[in-house]
């Protein structure tokens, strides 16, 4: 005899029919699509529903990444158990992530694209990731496994391995829209390779001094430019003031001291500028790094020169990650063109430092993986020390001695 259904039951049974309607909503259309009318007529249930156990369409998007989040940890916990080997466990918990992706083809729009819609979600779902990598550290560093760091540098490490896996599924399997990320294995080893050892083992790669401060210029140099470029530095300032979602045609031509005119005539429309203002900041950013890496010698000191490059353009250019990450939502294909103009850009340096004697430890199909790391690293920080209010701060000090240390020697304990 079935077991008749509690109201508790029932409660509990549309609410998981709501979480479920709107991740497949969001992975097929987006959040800023996800509207309540499509996602409760997904679920089958009335719009009043919603409201009746989220309170608002926002907090119900709000859930949306912690809910998926507990199914990602349930599914590491239950299928990469730990061995006792740090290395090994990172392993199986790059290999289980990349499983959960292919199985789950939503979560990886959901999760990247939160970052814009439901950021307070987004930055307790990573917390939360971080919270593992660090927990996983401390284990080893107990166990002699790792070499012992300051609490501080451990906090970075686990950052940039939490961001890690996330932009090297977003590099393997292009930007997501509902497709299967197809991460493939051997790329695991790659990752636990380089968190291992770093970039310099096996090669000869001297030490370097670097000043960041002797080049540091605190943001772009100002260039000249006509109307064109008014326009998006206008809508540069209006979408960090208010986010892609406030900024409005009129907005930006009053920022820029135009006519709402002038803007049609250089733009077919706002989403072409929208289109348009991702190319624009990172042209500025790659001109700013570019500073930085001119005269380095090695890879070891190109990247981390380039890595200081990229944090003093930040210092007082932090709409950079504004728009970064808010285009991934409001602008996806110039998000994806831009996401790949850096991956491809990277390899083509890497490329040309393996031809030059240096990563003897990696094959060349091994490069990406590293150029979606240096990626990750450099956004996750920025998204952690960089503040979202626009205010000009620097990135401490253990920060860049912790990426240094990260790429010349890796974690392992003998290094």
């Amino acid at each position: 005899m079935t077991k008749k259904k509690t109201r508790q039951d029932n409660q509990r049974e549309r609410r998981e029919a709501l979480i479920s309607a709107g991740l497949k909503v969001v992975a097929r259309h987006g959040y800023t699509k996800a509207s309540v009318q499509r996602i409760t007529d997904a679920a089958g249930l009335a719009q009043g529903t919603l409201y009746s156990y989220f309170g608002s369409h926002q907090a119900f998007l709000n859930e949306l990444l912690p809910a998926e989040g507990m199914r990602l940890f349930r599914y590491l916990d239950q299928n990469a158990r730990d061995t006792g080997d740090y290395f090994e466990d990172q392993r199986r918990n790059f290999l289980a992530v990349s499983r959960f992706l292919q199985r789950n083809r939503h979560f990886l729009r959901v999760m990247t694209d939160a970052e814009c819609a439901a950021p307070d979600s987004y930055a307790q779902y990573m917390g939360s990731v971080e919270d593992r990598y660090l927990k996983a550290q401390y284990a080893a560093e107990a166990a002699g496994q790792i070499r012992k760091c300051p609490d501080d540098e451990s906090r970075v490490i686990a950052e940039i391995l939490a961001g890690s896996i996330g932009h090297i599924a977003l590099g393997f399997g292009g930007r997501p829209a509902g497709d299967a990320p197809g991460i493939p294995d051997w790329a695991a080893d790659t990752f636990v390779k380089f968190i291992r050892n770093g970039i310099a083992s096996g090669a000869q790669t001297p030490s370097f001094d670097f000043d960041p401060s002797q080049l540091a210029t605190h943001g772009l140099r100002p260039r000249s430019g006509g109307t064109r470029e008014r326009l998006l530095d206008a809508a540069v300032r209006v979408v960090m003031a208010r986010g892609f979602a406030a900024t409005s045609v009129t907005s930006i031509a009053e920022a820029a001291s135009l006519s709402v005119g002038a803007l049609y005539t250089h733009f077919e429309s706002q989403q072409e500028l929208f289109d348009q203002l991702l190319d624009h900041v990172r042209i500025a950013m790659i001109d700013h790094v570019r500073a930085f890496t001119h005269g380095a010698e090695t890879l070891l000191e190109r990247e981390y020169r380039g890595f200081c490059g990229f944090f003093d353009f930040l210092a007082t250019s932090p709409w950079y990650i504004r728009v970064e990450s808010e285009a991934s939502v409001w602008a996806p294909e110039t998000y994806r063109r831009h996401f790949f103009d850096l991956a491809d850009s990277y390899v083509i340096l890497l490329r040309r430092s393996k031809s030059a004697g240096e990563l003897v430890d990696f094959e060349d199909r091994e490069l990406p993986v590293l150029a979606y790391v240096f990626m990750a690293a450099r956004h996750y920080l920025a998204a952690r020390y960089v503040p979202s209010d626009g205010g000009v701060r620097q990135l401490p000090q253990h920060v860049t001695d912790a990426y240094r240390r990260l790429l010349h020697h890796g974690l392992a304990a003998a290094n």
